[in-house]
């Protein structure tokens, strides 16, 4: 029973002593030095699954956003292999998917791929690690997928596109503005933003995540509304309007109060909201958890349930145990039973950047 679990006490100590040695350690490949994509309950590295290049995109931003020399150079490590060995020479597309053992399954040319890549970048450039070519490269890449309004999903222009690719990108672009304050960063940032507001944001703050091509929405049997996006943008937006100094239009407060109508009785936001589900992975936790934070830091007053400090004792009791030294249950339902049977590699971009927020910001 999850009431029995030792839980994390204190998230700064668990991510130092315990998560870092875990997703430098055993969850990486040591004939290759990139990560594995999951582990399972015990830690150990799922061998026989496929790699996603986003996984060795979002590892690289992590382990460099440390300032630790050791998983600095590890974060390197992974980005290196990515923009070494993730172009397909046929096509010159960029990798999305390895087998196991690192040979390119499928090469799309994917957005969401080069956004993480790009966010990666804006890490190991203010640490002075990219070759001279990585960033050209990379903005080369995006621009070869601009849309008349908006960015193309990848190199065949698949339908229907997404809000999430989007997202990661506004939050790259952002994230690159802060290092360069090259005016081309924030312009990117500026038109995904005019994107969120003008299209993907709804006048009862639903988060859109389908579109068509002309990015008019998809038809609602096919929508879908996630809680955890909603939460997401409401951090990244703060995070923007603290880099440029400028106001993103968007009523951040209002917004979080779509979010909190959107939680399970339990207090933990759903998978979807659209269509309705009882399934709860973490990521969406750790993004409420940012979001409240954002509120906080805005002096916006919080239900008590809904305070950074609840929201962290909740994940703290159902996802974050000492029994997994350093790992967490990726989804559980609504009852509290365990969904999930894999750690995945990607949500240590959602562990460390919402556990860091809290521990600097609460």
């Amino acid at each position: 029973m999850i009431a029995l679990r030792q839980t994390v006490d204190d998230p700064r100590l668990w991510l130092n002593a315990q998560v870092y040695p875990l997703w430098s350690g055993g969850a990486i490949d040591p004939a290759t030095g990139i990560t594995w994509e999951a582990l399972d309950h015990a830690g150990r590295p799922l061998r026989e699954m496929d790699r996603r290049l986003r996984v060795l995109a979002r590892q690289a931003y992590c382990f460099a956003a440390t300032g630790r020399a050791d998983l600095l150079t590890l974060g390197d490590r992974q980005f290196r292999f990515a923009m070494d060995h993730g172009t397909d020479p046929r096509s010159g597309h960029l990798v999305a998917v390895f087998d196991s053992q690192l040979g390119i399954l499928s090469a799309p040319h994917d957005l969401y791929d080069l956004a993480f890549m790009l966010l990666a970048a804006s890490e190991l450039l203010r640490w002075g690690r990219l070759a001279l070519d990585d960033l050209p490269r990379l903005e080369s890449g995006l621009a070869r997928l601009k849309a008349p309004c908006g960015w193309f999903e990848n190199a065949a222009h698949a339908l229907p596109r997404r809000q999430n690719p989007h997202m990661h990108l506004f939050e790259a672009a952002t994230e690159l503005y802060r290092v360069t304050r090259a005016p081309r960063h924030l312009a990117i940032a500026d038109e995904c933003l005019g994107l969120f507001r003008d299209v993907v944001l709804q006048p009862g703050g639903d988060v859109l995540e389908y579109f068509s091509a002309d990015l008019s929405p998809v038809a609602d049997a096919c929508q879908s509304v996630e809680p955890g996006h909603m939460a997401e943008w409401i951090y990244l937006l703060d995070r923007y309007e603290r880099i440029t100094g400028r106001d993103s239009g968007v009523d951040l407060k209002r917004l979080f109060q779509a979010v909190l109508a959107r939680k399970l009785p339990s207090g933990f936001l759903p998978d979807s909201s659209r269509p309705m589900v009882l399934t709860r992975r973490l990521w969406p936790q750790l993004e409420f958890l940012r979001a409240a934070l954002v509120m906080r830091w805005r002096g916006v007053a919080l239900p008590h349930a809904d305070t950074p400090a609840m929201i962290m004792d909740r994940i703290r009791q159902d996802y974050l145990t000492a029994d997994l030294r350093g790992g967490w249950y990726d989804q559980l339902d609504e009852g509290g039973v365990i969904r999930s049977r894999l750690m995945p590699a990607s949500t240590l971009y959602h562990v460390q950047l919402a556990l860091r927020a809290y521990c600097d910001g609460e």
